[in-house]
């Protein structure tokens, strides 16, 4: 009986029905894949969404599952469109990969959107990667901290968390850490939305600045404010993939404001600097390690599931009372970690990564069911020996008879 596996699907920046993908990769096996899976590049919404004759195209997100699909006849397949997330849809399968829309994409549809989810997310008890690592991840302080404590390099930050935060205890607790420069991003967030970069200077000057980023987003639990490092823009940022702690691939980029031509550079391969890469690799497996475990219903556990850790460079002066970084050297630093709703990256590789990406997951799977056979095959062996247990301890509470 093939082994029920659901993915979770909503992306619209990782495009495989590309030219550049073709380069690399035959798209020949989505042909027969529905409409409903393609997005609409212009509206950003499924074509079933859309007025007829609207034109859209695959992701990565939907690509894997559909090879999978069509590669894998021991795995039925159930892509899960944001708007079919229920619990009970969830609980009919094995276990349900979040590849795409998760919690963060929730965000940005309301409250109440956001509770049902998070409710779908934490009560299921078969999403992976499990509510408690992408909560371990989505608040940005608890894996920070973490990594901070086991030694993960980070750039000097703090945190103003809902409720206890004020524009001016803010600009106090950086002008105390000795910043000149700072940048401000949120948990619960993405799409850089929340990202400015600030100085101390501008911020006295007119406080209104602090103030009215306060207004704009006062539901977010929490700003990571962090010292302005003047490099990263500079230097490669080296984003790596992580599945069951193995390194598999890397790409790295500049940022457009650092590029001649103003737009953003993409390399892979061996295009990225070795003494980046490397780096970026030492980095990222010291910060895979502060991961929650992932565990099977029943506690069993198991690999962790894709990870990407993003790594940055430092080579100039920072002004951080704690930190003693050399101006005058390369220091690499955790910058993010993310996980399997990110970006892959597909079009930009120098290989064709959707049938590994299909094969790692349906080898998940099965690795999943095996062991979830295994826990139900060792409750059932224990019962008849505390059903003797409790039969024995019976016989000798028994009192004697009566002569």
């Amino acid at each position: 009986m093939p082994i029920r596996v659901g993915f979770l699907v909503g992306k619209d920046t990782d495009l495989v029905e590309d030219p550049k993908y073709d380069l690399i990769g035959d798209a020949s096996f989505l042909k027969d894949m529905p409409d409903m899976y393609r997005v609409d590049p212009e509206s950003k919404e499924y074509l079933k969404d859309c007025p007829d004759g609207t034109k859209g195209f695959a992701h990565a997100d939907v690509a894997i599952p559909w090879f999978i699909k069509k590669h894998y006849p021991d795995i039925e397949v159930d892509i899960i469109k944001p708007e079919d997330i229920t619990l009970k849809r969830l609980q009919s399968n094995m276990v349900n990969y979040v590849i795409g829309y998760d919690v963060i994409n929730a965000v940005f549809e309301g409250k109440k959107r956001l509770d049902h989810v998070t409710k779908c997310f934490k009560t299921c008890g078969n999403v992976v990667p499990s509510w408690e690592v992408q909560d371990f991840i989505y608040i940005k302080s608890r894996y920070m901290e973490a990594c901070m404590k086991a030694g993960v390099p980070m750039a000097p930050t703090v945190y103003a968390f809902k409720g206890k935060r004020s524009p001016a205890k803010l600009l106090n607790d950086i002008k105390t850490r000795g910043w000149k420069a700072f940048v401000m991003k949120q948990s619960m967030m993405a799409f850089s939305l929340g990202f400015c970069k600030l100085t101390v200077e501008e911020c006295e000057k007119n406080p209104k600045i602090l103030q009215d980023y306060f207004k704009d987003y006062p539901d977010c639990p929490e700003y990571v404010v962090q010292e302005a490092i003047e490099g990263f823009t500079r230097n490669w940022e080296v984003r790596c993939f992580w599945f069951n702690g193995e390194f598999l691939y890397a790409i790295a980029n500049k940022a457009a404001v650092s590029t001649a031509d103003g737009k953003e550079i993409i390399v892979t391969g061996d295009d990225i600097p070795s003494e980046f890469l490397e780096n970026a690799k030492r980095i990222g497996r010291e910060a895979l390690k502060v991961l929650p475990q992932l565990t099977t219903p029943d506690g069993k556990p198991y690999p962790m599931t894709l990870i990407r850790t993003d790594i940055g460079c430092s080579d100039s002066q920072i002004y951080d009372k704690d930190y003693n970084w050399d101006p005058n050297s390369k220091t690499f630093f955790l910058n993010e970690i993310e996980y399997g709703g990110t970006t892959y990256f597909i079009r930009h590789l120098k290989s064709d990564w959707i049938p590994k990406w299909a094969e790692l997951y349906a080898a998940k799977s099965r690795e999943i069911h095996e062991k979830m056979l295994e826990g139900k095959a060792e409750a059932e062996a224990a019962e008849p020996k505390a059903k003797r247990a409790k039969t024995a301890a019976g016989v000798m509470k028994k009192p004697a008879a009566r002569k």
